[in-house]
This record gives structure tokens, C-alpha cells and sequence, in this order.
């Protein structure tokens, strides 16, 4: 009769192997889920850089519409900064920084974060509201540069907690009102 089953070395020696093998993967493991977390961070980044830019390039789009004779600049490109100008309620003017539904529009990058103002009259001053978290996302640099009717939009940043992981985003924008 023979007997069936795995002999004790053999038990030994599949259980050495086993531990090799799970330690192998052990430390494997957490390098892994760094760069799965380090992946999705990007996406997130990219994703936040192009809305970002994006909300500009918007604005740029609707910058100098007149549903009548409006006066004064639609667009001014400032260092880190963008003045844009519609006449959103239609009314054929444009509406000043004074008044409560103003028709001045100012996103600027300060502190490592893109701010946003309604009635924005200039790029200094009080009243911004940030748009993006610099705990999280990083802005490094906003480049506006203007070509006739064409604005080209940069934003940079990125990741706080990997500051390795840099991204770009760059939108050019037909302002056909201008």
C-alpha cells in the first residue's frame, strides 16, 4: 500500500518558499499603493488645473459681448492677472465695479491660489474669493499672453504632498468680441 500525502521536508520546504514569497510581496505591496495614490493624485491635478483654466478661458470667450455701445477696455492682462468685461444682463452697457450686478470680472493667482472677484476694478485690493485649495493643489505660475483676439492661458501647479507630481495646463482662447 502506498502511502499519500507530502513528507515533512517537503511541508518545510513549501512553507520556505511560501514566506520568501509573501515577504517578497509584503514589501511590494505599499510601494504599489504609493503609486496608485501618486496616480490618482495626478489625475486630480490635471483635472483641477483644467477647470481652472477652463472658467478662464470662459470668461475670455464672453469678454467685450455688447448688446449696444459699451465703453472702456473688455480684457486687461496684468502679471498673474486677468480683467475681463460682458454685458451679461443684456442691457447695453456695461455695468461698473460700484454696482451690485457689475459686469467686471478679475481672476488672479496670490498665495498659491486662483481668486476671483466680481466687480473687479483692479488686481489689488480685498474681497477675492479662492477658487482652489492650495492644501491640496499647488498653483505655480498663471501666464496670459494676448494676440489680437487670441489669449493664450497657462496655469502650473502641484501636488502638496508630492511635490514631484507637476503638471501644465495651456488653453488658447478666441475672444471674438474683443
Amino acid at each position: 500500500m502506498k502511502q499519500q500525502g507530502f513528507s515533512l521536508i517537503e511541508m518545510l520546504l513549501a512553507v520556505a518558499i511560501s514566506s520568501v514569497l509573501m515577504m517578497a510581496v509584503g514589501k511590494m505591496l505599499p510601494l504599489l499603493q504609493r503609486d496608485a495614490l501618486q496616480l490618482q493624485l495626478r489625475v486630480q491635478l490635471q483635472e483641477e488645473l483644467l477647470q481652472l483654466v477652463l472658467l478662464m478661458e470662459k470668461a475670455v470667450r464672453r469678454a467685450g459681448y455688447c448688446h449696444g455701445v459699451c465703453s472702456g477696455e473688455a480684457l486687461q492682462i496684468q502679471p498673474r492677472c486677468l480683467l475681463v468685461r460682458w454685458d451679461e444682463n443684456s442691457n447695453g452697457k456695461w455695468e461698473g465695479s460700484e454696482h451690485a450686478e457689475s459686469e467686471r470680472w478679475g481672476y488672479r493667482l496670490r498665495n498659491q491660489s486662483l481668486e476671483v472677484l466680481r466687480g473687479a476694478s483692479g488686481c489689488e485690493g480685498t474681497g477675492w474669493e479662492r477658487i482652489s485649495d492650495p492644501r491640496i493643489v499647488v498653483l505655480d505660475e498663471l501666464q496670459l499672453l494676448q494676440q489680437q483676439q487670441t489669449i493664450r492661458i497657462v496655469l502650473s501647479g502641484h501636488v502638496r504632498q508630492f511635490p514631484q507630481l507637476r503638471e501644465q495646463t495651456e488653453q488658447w482662447s478666441y475672444g471674438g468680441n474683443l
